[in-house]
C-alpha cells in the first residue's frame, strides 16, 4: 500500500500558496520523492514519515528549474540520510544526471554544492525504462515536452505524469494504477508541451483508481481555475492542493 502527500502542485512558479513539482511517496520500506521542486520546503508536514527513513529516493521527471530548484533545501530535513537521486542523464541526455545537477548547485550558487545537502548523496541515470530502486519497481516512459521529459511509475501504485502534452492514443496500452497524477495546465486548447483539462476529461482510461491533477498553471485567473475545477468534477477527477495527503 503506498501513501503519497501532495507537497507541490503548481508549475513553473510557486502562486496561490502552492510550490512547485514534488511528491512524496511511501510505499513500505521505501521512500520516494518525484521531482524535487519548490515543494520540497513542504517536507515538514511529513516529519513523521520522514524520521521512519533513513534513505530517501529522489526521481526527476526532467531537469527543468521548477523540477529541481528544492534540492537545496533538503539540507534542512535530509541532513542525516542517504540520498539516492535518480535522473533521464546519459539515458536521454549528452551528459549524466550528475553533471547537469552539478552545474544547478554549483558552489557559486548553492553553497554546500550538489552533494552536500544530505550525509551522503549518490546520483544515478535511469538504466533503462524499467529498474528498481529498494523495493519498488519503477517504470519510465517518454513523454512530449519541448525537452526529454518522462512519466514515471511506482509498482502499480502510482503514476506521475507531468510536463507533457496529453493525447488519448498514448495512454491506451498504458497498465492502470490505483492514482494517477498528472498535470494540468490550462482549461482549453492544445500546447505541444503541456496538458489541456479537456483533453484530459475525454481520453483518461476509465480503469485508474484516483485521478489527481498537478503541475497546475499559476497564470490562471478564478474564472480559469473555476473552469478546470468543474471539467475535472465531471468526472471525478481533484485538483490537487499543497499537503494533500492521498492514501492508496
Amino acid at each position: 500500500m503506498a501513501t503519497a502527500w501532495v507537497l507541490g502542485s503548481m508549475g513553473w512558479m510557486p502562486a496561490r500558496k502552492q510550490q512547485t513539482a514534488c511528491v512524496l511517496v511511501e510505499l513500505g520500506s521505501d521512500l520516494v520523492l518525484l521531482d524535487a521542486g519548490t515543494g520540497i520546503a513542504n517536507l515538514g508536514l511529513c516529519a513523521n514519515v520522514l524520521a521512519r527513513h533513513e534513505r530517501l529516493c529522489v526521481l526527476l521527471s526532467h531537469f527543468h528549474l521548477d523540477h529541481v530548484a528544492g534540492l537545496m533545501y533538503l539540507k534542512r530535513f535530509a541532513a542525516d540520510k542517504t540520498v539516492d537521486v535518480y535522473g533521464p542523464g546519459t539515458y536521454a541526455y549528452p551528459r549524466s544526471t550528475e553533471d547537469y545537477l552539478s552545474d544547478v548547485l554549483q558552489p557559486a550558487v548553492y553553497s554546500s554544492g550538489h552533494t552536500g545537502f544530505a550525509r551522503t548523496v549518490r546520483y544515478h541515470d535511469f538504466s533503462g525504462s524499467r529498474f528498481v530502486v529498494g523495493d519498488v519497481r519503477v517504470g519510465v516512459r517518454p513523454q512530449r515536452h519541448s525537452s526529454p521529459s518522462f512519466e514515471l511509475r511506482l509498482n502499480d501504485d502510482v503514476v506521475y505524469a507531468t510536463d507533457t502534452s496529453f493525447y488519448a492514443e498514448d495512454w491506451r496500452e498504458v497498465r492502470p494504477a490505483k492514482l494517477l497524477l498528472h498535470e494540468c495546465w490550462q482549461a482549453s486548447g492544445r500546447d505541444a508541451r503541456h496538458t489541456d483539462i479537456q483533453s484530459l476529461v475525454a481520453g483518461v482510461p476509465n480503469a485508474f483508481g484516483r485521478v489527481v491533477l498537478i503541475h497546475q498553471n499559476p497564470a490562471w485567473d478564478d474564472a480559469e481555475r473555476v473552469e478546470v475545477e468543474q471539467a475535472a468534477l465531471s468526472r471525478g477527477f481533484e485538483l490537487a492542493y499543497d499537503g494533500m495527503a492521498i492514501e492508496g
